[in-house]
């Protein structure tokens, strides 16, 4: 599964994705701060790849979060 897909799964068992594009804000979809935090928790379990508060407080479209675990996965 590719990473767009495992990040849709995720974001489902949240909001609505019916509608989701990669340019998708985050907080048009309903999350707010502690759900990113959630979500990208699971993500985390799910990844194995670990990510700070920092990156995490910089993601406002479903493209960055795609992005940063792509960019985690290839180092």
């Amino acid at each position: 599964m590719d990473t767009v897909e495992q990040v849709k799964q995720i974001l489902a068992k949240r909001v609505d994705i019916s509608s989701l594009t990669l340019e998708s804000s985050l907080t048009d979809l309903g999350l707010d701060s502690l759900d990113l935090v959630e979500i990208m928790i699971e993500i985390e379990e799910t990844t194995g790849i670990e990510f700070d508060n920092e990156e995490i407080a910089h993601l406002h479209s479903l493209k960055e979060v795609v992005d940063l675990i792509n960019a985690k996965k290839n180092k």
